[in-house]
């Protein structure tokens, strides 16, 4: 029966469909016509428009015209003379005034001929006729009754322009007034036909033709009996004249053009047209001609009187029109085709009706089935529907919530209960139109209540929101477990403070002894030993430093992790960081024959801004690995200028190349993890913690940059990464001299292909010859080639590896004879090989390898300005009385300290710098001593019993401040090298810092620029 049912109410809306069908056509037609027709009468009204603007512009023109003759040429002394002598006299006495007037005149009246202007008339101030040039016979005669525009003038004395019925024929008058002074002397009056008036309404409209037809109750009453002959009537009004019709007059506008004379047949007929003209209206209207539309525009004339007395017909073909029809008929078409394809949609639409009231049932279902509570709501909060997982949450019946407001029955905003609807987050957040989504509190049949996760939707019918759509679910596990997950990172992040305290500590219980291991071992390998004793020794001081390495890696780790880890600026030169850099790990690379290549581009400036020491530890870091997976070949430091960059700042990419073992694609990403090897096997076999790119990667991720690898097993790798660092205000160009003879000609006899390819290139572009030589054996034939060539073709300078320079004292000669006398030799030296005796006494010069083209041509520069210099030798043996001259005064110094080994160490190392040295085991006592002796300078532990040093100092400075004294210079000497230490102990009151185990020379600089003055 439902199913028949729902036949009969298919069957129903499909004759509605057929019936909207048939009625739509017409209705639609209605409409295209009605835009049809409403869009011709704009077009129209603009072609009515178009033609007054094109009349009055043309009437303008010839007003201009005739105001700039009559200012120009006739308002002269002479001619207002001519006239006020006219007009005291009468009858014959004006004939001598008219014929000077007349013979002044006579060339401009022939040129207003030629522009189309046809009369030019003088009249004396009772409006009688003085002087027409155009029938000059003809004067005397009075104007004042028949001649409007000439009694306008004389009455009012301003000028009158416009239209003007004649006896003979009509014109458009521009009369002028005659003053002299306030004076009136008579009038002017110049004319023109419609001829003129139509030939320039034609050059503004090209495609129009122009006729003129005259009001028979303003033209008949003025007209000579005999002149009526020359008017015939029109053809489109009885109640108009055309003038001249025949064209017998050599001024009158040609007769209409046959379509013209066809169209006229067609506007008598029009109702419109005649009662148009009867009422004096402007309008256009559209006329078909064979089959061709036509517009004919008419615009009435008033004359001088303002009375309408004549109207102007324009007419053109009326392109638009036709295209009007064209479009009338394709979007008749398109109308047509679009019902069709609607009727079709419609159908289909009905059969899609039928299966969405087969889905909705479908859809209940679905809903009933949900495993969260769901429910719809009306614009005004009603239950409008409800499944059952909602019914079973809440412990209601469907009954209790349909057609009731939610919110009063299961919302509460809180534990205590829910407030008005008014001030419901879900309801006003759904009413506003936004999507709700966050946790509430809902109330069960029984009292109790559940916290919930609540997911609203508006829903809406068309622009207004009829109501909501609203699924929730029981979160109250989720947020038991979400509690225990809080406790548990809380425990975490405890258990994380506990490891960072666990590694400040046992950074520093591993810095002290570390501290008296490094000290003691260096002050005995300053007394005597023997060479295996030595060996041991410097076997410990390697150890102890790789224990150094380790653990610094593990303190930058922990700043890193804990996020402290943080970057300086300043000036720093790019060419010393990567120089000094390379040669720290020159020795190591030396021992496994590996060679070390610095390579910069020459463009590139020296003096950059940024943080030289992490910079420096990335390089450290990258060229060590390099040199410890590179069994043979050369590592590579590559620095050149990316794409990007500025006048004030240098876009660079770094890049750390080798020949070592390669990493598999797959284990690329792995290295950069902490603790991470490319394999198991590697930290067996080569060592280390697997930190160093870890925290390298995140140095240079703070610097801006992202550090990155290729690599291929067996064929090396390439570490690199882009920075964009800016160019210090004082960057020094690199030197650069043009090629000159006074350079000389270089030797370069270096070992490895690469390097010397790369000196000679740059000492190329600094401006010298180079020649080069390969091998130990080339060196010595070419040089022995040169012994008998004259002094020009020998070398200037020769650079070599030290071990092909000769040993003996009897090879020197041979070699010599290839070279000018002063020639310069710098001899190579890897940074693990000590020279022979022969070999630096052969040289000028020693330098180390790694190096750069610009220390070569520095160190020949150096050679040839010390040998020019007579006091050379005793400047460069330095006696000892200069050196003590220079060196700084002793101190007294009170060292703060508890261990007894680091006692006894720093004591020897400021010993030997001359220091007098006073020992404090604690903070307490420390404050004792400082208050019974007189000392230049305090080096405070921190971490100390009794007292600690952080308060030892604090209490030393009120001490000071409460006194008045000078602050005695404080300088921390501690192993607590974690992120922030350094802070704190700077906020205590001290004014220096050095971490364990010391270095000398850090410790030194610090002295030195804290005791500046006194020393």
């Amino acid at each position: 029966m439902a199913e028949s049912a729902l036949g009969t109410a298919s069957r129903l809306h499909r004759r509605w469909a057929l019936a909207a069908f048939l009625v739509l056509p017409v209705i639609g037609t209605w409409l295209l016509h009605s835009g049809q027709q409403q869009k011709q009468a704009l077009h129209e009204e603009q072609h009515t428009e178009a033609l007054a603007t094109t009349y009055r512009a043309s009437l303008q023109t010839y007003d201009k015209a005739t105001s700039i003759l009559f200012s120009e040429r006739i308002k002269q002394p002479e001619i207002l003379r001519l006239m006020d002598a006219a007009s005291g006299t009468n009858g014959d006495a004006q004939i001598p005034y008219r014929a000077q007037l007349f013979r002044l005149l006579s060339p401009t009246y022939r040129n207003l001929t030629q522009l189309g202007i046809r009369q030019l008339h003088f009249q004396t101030t009772d409006g009688t006729s003085f002087l027409r040039f155009h029938e000059p016979h003809k004067y005397g005669d009075n104007l004042l009754n028949i001649r409007p525009s000439i009694r306008q003038v004389l009455e009012t004395g301003k000028p009158v322009q416009g239209f003007e019925a004649g006896r003979v024929k009509s014109g458009f008058r521009f009369v002028h007034p005659l003053l002299d002074g306030d004076r009136l002397l008579g009038s002017v009056e110049t004319s023109i036909s419609f001829l003129a008036i139509r030939d320039a309404m034609r050059q503004l409209q090209p495609t129009h033709e122009f006729h003129f037809v005259l009001a028979k109750s303003q033209t008949l009453p003025i007209l000579f009996e005999s002149e009526r002959w020359l008017y015939g009537e029109s053809l489109i009004h009885p109640d108009f004249l055309i003038e001249d019709p025949q064209v017998t007059l050599p001024d009158s506008p040609p007769p209409p053009s046959a379509e013209v004379a066809a169209i006229n047949q067609l506007l008598a007929a029009s109702d419109k047209v005649r009662q148009g003209m009867s009422e004096f209206r402007a309008f256009s209207l559209t006329v078909a001609l064979d089959g061709k539309p036509w517009i004919v525009s008419l615009l009435p004339i008033r004359n001088v009187s303002d009375v309408t007395s004549a109207y102007i017909l324009s007419y053109t073909p009326a392109t638009f029109i036709q295209v009007l029809r064209t479009e009338f008929w394709t979007q008749f078409g398109l109308m047509m085709l679009t019902l069709g394809a609607l009727l079709l949609l419609l159908i289909r639409l009905l059969k899609s009706r039928e299966r969405l009231l087969r889905e909705q049932r479908n859809l209940v279902a679905i809903t009933e089935t949900m495993g969260d509570g769901l429910y719809v709501l009306d614009e005004n909060g009603r239950v409008v529907l409800v499944n059952a997982a909602a019914l079973e949450l809440l412990g209601f019946t469907r009954e209790a919530l349909v057609g009731k407001i939610g919110h009063y029955l299961f919302h509460r905003h809180g534990i205590d209960g829910c407030g008005p609807l008014s001030t419901c987050p879900i309801y006003q957040t759904v009413r506003g139109g936004k999507h709700f989504f966050g946790e509430e509190r809902f109330s069960r049949a029984d009292g109790s209540s559940v916290l919930v996760e609540v997911s609203s939707t508006p829903l809406y019918d068309g622009p207004r929101i009829v109501g909501s759509v609203t699924a929730f679910r029981d979160i109250t596990q989720r947020k038991e477990d979400e509690q225990r997950l809080r406790q548990a990172m809380r425990s975490a992040e405890a258990a994380n403070e506990a490891k960072s305290l666990f590694v400040a500590n046992m950074s520093h219980e591993i810095r002290t002894p570390m501290n008296g291991i490094l000290g003691l071992t260096a002050l005995t390998l300053d007394t005597e030993l023997d060479a295996t004793q030595r060996q041991y020794l410097e076997l410990v001081r390697q150890s102890a430093e790789s224990l150094m390495l380790i653990l610094n890696d593990v303190l930058d780790f922990s700043k890193m992790e804990a996020g402290r880890m943080t970057l300086e600026s300043t000036p720093f030169s790019l060419r010393e960081l990567s120089l000094g850099t390379a040669r720290v790990l020159a020795a190591r690379a030396a021992e496994k024959g590996l060679e070390i290549l610095i390579e910069i581009e020459p463009e590139i400036p020296d003096l950059l801004i940024g943080d030289p020491g992490r910079l420096r530890q990335v390089l450290l870091n990258l060229i060590g690995n390099a040199i410890k997976f590179t069994e043979a070949g050369e590592v590579s430091l590559r620095i050149c200028r990316a794409a990007g960059g500025s006048d004030d700042s240098c876009h660079l990419r770094l890049a750390v190349i080798d020949t070592g073992i390669g990493i598999p694609l797959d284990k690329q990403a792995e290295i950069f993890e902490a603790f991470g090897q490319a394999d198991a096997t590697v930290t067996r076999r080569f060592g280390g913690t697997g930190l160093g790119l870890t925290i390298s990667r995140e140095i240079v991720h703070l610097m801006g940059g992202e550090l990155a690898v290729d690599s291929e097993p067996g064929k090396g790798s390439n570490f690199h990464f882009e920075l964009q660092l800016p160019v210090s205000p004082e960057a020094i160009n690199l030197p650069a001299g043009a090629p000159s003879a006074a350079d000389g000609l270089w030797l370069l006899a270096i070992r490895n292909a690469r390097l010397r390819k790369l000196l000679a290139a740059g000492l190329r572009r600094l401006g010298r010859q180079v020649q080069l030589c390969a091998s130990s054996s080339e060196l010595r034939q070419q040089l022995l080639q040169l012994h008998e060539q004259p002094e020009e073709k020998r070398f200037d300078v020769l650079v070599a590896e030290q071990e092909w320079l000769p040993a003996s004292f009897a090879e020197m000669p041979l070699y010599r004879g290839g070279l000018r006398p002063g020639a310069v030799v710098i001899a190579l030296t890897p940074m693990n090989v000590v020279s022979q005796a022969g070999a630096r006494s052969f040289a000028s010069r020693e330098l180390p390898k790694p190096l750069l083209p610009e220390e070569l041509l520095a160190a020949e520069l150096e050679v040839r300005e010390i040998a020019r210099r007579p006091d050379r030798r005793r400047a460069a043996d330095n006696p000892p009385e200069a050196a003590e001259a220079t060196a700084p005064a002793p101190l007294h110094i009170l060292l703060v300290e508890d261990n007894p080994i680091n006692q006894r160490l720093a004591c020897a190392l400021l010993g030997k710098l001359g220091h007098r040295v006073r020992v404090a085991n604690h903070g307490q006592e420390a404050l004792d001593m400082l208050a019974a002796h007189t000392v230049d300078l305090v080096l405070m532990d921190v971490q100390m019993p009794v007292m600690d040093g952080l308060e030892a100092t604090r209490q030393w400075r009120a001490r000071e401040a409460a006194d008045g004294r000078t602050p005695l210079p404080i300088i921390a000497m501690t192993a607590n090298a974690m992120a922030g230490d350094r802070d704190a102990c700077l906020n205590a009151g001290m004014n220096g810092y050095v971490s364990k185990p010391i270095d000398i020379r850090a410790l030194q600089a610090e002295i030195e620029r804290l005791c500046a003055r006194s020393v």
